[in-house]
């Protein structure tokens, strides 16, 4: 007899997010599911957007390409229950910004996002709201660096937590008048 289950097995990858854009003839409504927006440069070459490697020897800045910061944020779909990636540009972050500094970040933000000119290159314009959070049953936020990377075919690697440096002391000897000592007078024997 076959092994029934309610729901499907658990993906290897965990990698089913998509990356959605604000579309031209109707808004996006959607809830962000994470605390804070992850973004980067990118670029548009090859009739994709790739990432820019943000150092001098980056060949899609040696050949030309324009590169431009857009951002993501992990949200659900209340229409379809889908969690999604939202991506949006710098010009159209305010909300988000102004929403994440008044709340302490952006889980549980309503926001919708559309398009006056309904164009599909046209300006977008997102409007923020506080979702009833007694009312929700939010899914956790994926690692969002990590799906972009899967996404876009490069390395991923775990960032680093480091503790902040304190300043470098100069803790050279010296002797009263300033002065370095005397290399010899360092390594000669107490007595």
């Amino acid at each position: 007899m076959p092994h029934f289950t309610t729901q499907p097995p658990e993906l290897p990858d965990g990698f089913v997010f998509r990356i959605v854009r604000t579309p031209a003839d109707r808004p996006f409504v959607a809830i962000v599911t994470c605390v804070d927006p992850v973004g980067c440069n990118t670029h548009f070459a090859n009739h994709r957007t790739t990432p820019c490697d943000g150092y001098a020897a980056c060949n899609l800045c040696m050949d030309g390409h324009s590169k431009r910061w857009h951002g993501y944020v992990s949200c659900l779909v209340p229409t379809t229950l889908e969690h999604v990636l939202f991506e949006f540009t710098a010009h159209a972050c305010d909300p988000f910004t102004n929403y994440h500094n008044l709340h302490a970040g952006l889980r549980a933000c309503a926001f919708k996002a559309f398009r006056p000119s309904k164009r599909n290159n046209g300006r977008v314009i997102i409007h923020t709201s506080p979702a009833d959070e007694r009312k929700l049953a939010l899914p956790e936020p994926p690692n969002i660096q990590r799906l972009l990377c899967h996404i876009w075919n490069v390395q991923y690697t775990e960032p680093e937590t480091r503790m902040p440096r304190p300043p470098f002391k100069d803790a050279t000897p010296r002797p009263g008048n300033g002065q370095p000592p005397d290399p010899a007078e360092i390594l000669k024997p107490a007595t």
